[in-house]
């Protein structure tokens, strides 16, 4: 196939990976130096040697990435039947293509958490019971609710992982044995349940009811390691016909799931050439399961030898970037002299500074650039709960802001609980829009636990519809106190009532005094499931008690209206207005920005996690990443000294 390619100049390292000639190559990449790039004058160079472009598998781990992929190939002048033709797709979306044409069904995929609520729901109350039948404690109070997404996000990592299945043959889940697969036993138990419910004929099955985000590649990867597997050699589900290269991009997120499809697909075409591009760097062992193992050693024991070549040239941005990240992840980083890209150290002692100088990098930008978004700014966060009082001091002073990787801190389940026990406190009747309100008598019935009592007696089964149903008076006069009295909580529910006694002065003083009473890390481990959602759950109720220790309030009911007035504000159609981007740092991998603010550096933290000793693997990873999302300027800001993980980077640079 002939087209004109557009005209570009690769660097040695690119030339060198793109006229390899080794069966099986690994690139290990730094961050923004163009590794999707090679991925694709590698595929390019294959269709112009006559190689067509449907016999060629180019996966990714997400979307974004695949979309990247198809970007840079018409940016070096793919004709659209290149781009058309080639396999481009996820792990997931591979393995849910595959799948079907071996089930010769088309299973729905679920891509909300909204679709599987009630299912993780129901596994949540079969656990429950399977758990009091063999004379266990599942640990969980409430309904479920609030840790729905939370366990999904769980779920996706012990699929990914295939944890349980690479267990021992005798392995039976307890309390006791959980601990050694890195999991809550709640969680797993749950888990259990869940997959029961999923798969036709329980969890041992393969015919699947539904699939959500990573189940494919898991059910993939379950039925190819089956000891009586449902296929045989002449309809081997990953026998596609003809596959003449492969190629994997984000290879430092492989898991073991994708591990087992990628190691399947290999052995069917054990001729083809395949490159496999990464970052060690990049790997954050949160995400769905990602293992550096597979990047490192691992790809020989697993997938067997390849030629490795590095690429190690800064494309996105200029020697004041790449020193610092070279000299952090101690490896070689050099970039073009005349490109952009330097680093800024901040020191800033309060969220309200941070807020006024996110202010006033805004007004520059629309001054001096008023045609670029403002999406190019972002703010790149550890911890949900690190943005609470800063999203606040954001909307109080006009800058409009879209968040990514979390809720924003008007709809997160433990503030509408506090922001209820406070209205109910002060009698504030206007304290929530309806949509929030309802969200709000659920948060706070989770928090609570008990039951609406029966007018015969007993525990109303429908306690959650007529939650629902109240209007903000009935909720606060009555159910509430129902709830306090009926809960097997007692401790919870007194210190809750402490709680609403100190508010219902109305005195902002006696605020903070009312929510230190709460002691939420406590209500919160009765309902949430992980730690980091507990510790999170508290350090947000701390960020309301910074904002009310910093703002001049009135009232508490002056409080609950400006929390209000804000929530109206978001939920008001935001698609005219530009926005900066508040972010976990997760989130935005593979992403980049022009402007890049990472708070949090100081007192040996990484914005708001607990302290900890040395550095963390993780914590070091998520800096890298954060920090490589930049393509002009980074702003890494402590308050008051700067943390371990700052001081490393300056000291490994010279800025």
């Amino acid at each position: 196939m002939a087209w004109k390619q557009a005209p570009f100049t690769p660097t040695e390292e690119q030339a060198r990976i793109e006229q390899a000639t080794a069966r099986r190559v690994i690139v290990e990449a730094n961050a923004g130096v163009g590794k999707t790039t090679v991925l694709c004058l590698r595929a390019l160079r294959l269709i112009g040697q006559g190689v067509d472009p449907r016999r060629i598998l180019m996966l990714s781990f997400t979307r974004a990435g695949c979309e990247a992929i198809r970007r840079t190939l018409r940016r070096h002048g793919a004709p659209a039947s290149v781009c058309d033709g080639l396999r481009i797709g996820t792990f997931d979306e591979f393995c849910a293509a595959r799948l079907r044409k071996m089930e010769g069904v088309a299973v729905p995929m679920l891509t909300r958490p909204e679709e599987v609520r009630e299912t993780v729901l129901a596994a949540i109350g079969t656990a429950r019971g399977q758990a009091r039948a063999r004379g266990e404690d599942l640990t969980l109070g409430g309904t479920g609710h609030l840790i729905v997404e939370q366990l999904l996000k769980d779920f996706e990592r012990i699929k990914g992982s295939l944890v349980l299945r690479r267990q021992d043959e005798d392995f039976r889940l307890t309390p006791a044995t959980a601990e050694d697969t890195g999991f809550p036993y709640p969680t797993l138990a749950i888990f259990g349940a869940y997959e029961a419910e999923r798969l036709e004929g329980g969890a041992d099955r393969n015919e699947a009811r539904f699939r959500y985000v990573g189940d494919a590649t898991y059910d993939m990867a379950r039925a190819l390691s089956a000891e009586d597997p449902a296929f045989g050699v002449d309809n081997h589900p990953l026998r596609m016909g003809g596959i003449q290269a492969v190629f994997v991009d984000e290879f430092h997120d492989m898991n073991w799931a994708m591990a087992t499809v990628l190691k399947a697909v290999l052995a069917q075409y054990p001729d083809v050439p395949f490159t496999g591009v990464g970052d060690v760097d990049q790997v954050i062992h949160a995400e769905s399961g990602a293992d550096a193992y597979f990047l490192r050693n691992g790809f020989k024991v697993e997938f067997g030898r390849a030629e490795r070549l590095t690429l190690t040239q800064a494309q996105r941005f200029g020697p004041g970037i790449a020193d610092l990240l070279g000299g952090f992840a101690r490896k070689a980083y050099p970039a073009p002299v005349g490109r952009a890209g330097r680093i800024e150290v901040l020191r800033i002692d309060s969220t309200l500074e941070l807020a006024l100088h996110i202010r006033a990098l805004r007004d520059r930008r629309l001054a001096e650039l008023p045609r670029t978004p403002l999406n190019e700014i972002a703010v790149l966060l550890r911890h949900p709960s690190a943005a609470l009082d800063l999203e606040y001091e954001l909307a109080n002073r006009g800058v409009d802001y879209e968040t990514a990787g979390f809720a924003s801190y008007t709809s997160r389940p433990e503030v509408l609980f506090v922001r209820l026990l406070l209205a109910a406190a002060v009698n504030c009747q206007d304290a929530f829009t309806p949509a929030s309100f309802e969200a709000a008598k659920l948060a706070t019935w989770e928090f609570i636990g008990g039951a609406l009592p029966h007018p015969d007696g007993g525990d109303d089964p429908e306690t959650r519809a007529k939650i629902l149903r109240a209007p903000v008076s009935a909720f606060q006069q009555f159910m509430l106190e129902d709830l306090l009295t009926r809960t097997p909580r007692t401790p919870g529910a007194e210190r809750i009532r402490t709680a609403m006694t100190i508010a219902s002065t109305d005195r902002v003083p006696d605020l903070v005094t009312a929510l230190e009473a709460l002691q939420m890390g406590r209500l919160a481990e009765q309902v949430l499931v992980r730690e980091e959602a507990i510790r999170d759950a508290a350090d947000s109720v701390r960020g309301l008690e910074n904002i009310v220790i910093r703002e001049n309030f009135l009232t508490i009911t002056e409080m609950l209206g400006v929390i209000r007035a804000q929530e109206e504000r978001r939920q008001d159609d935001w698609t005219a207005r530009q926005r900066i981007v508040l972010s976990t740092i997760e989130q935005a991998k593979g992403l980049e920005f022009e402007h890049v603010i990472v708070p949090g550096l100081g007192a040996d933290r990484l914005d708001g996690t607990q302290t900890f000793d040395g550095l963390d693997e993780d914590e070091r990873h998520r800096f890298y990443v954060a920090v490589s999302r930049a393509k002009q300027v980074v702003e890494l800001v402590y308050r008051e000294a700067p943390g371990r993980l700052l001081q490393r980077a300056l000291s490994s640079a010279t800025l």
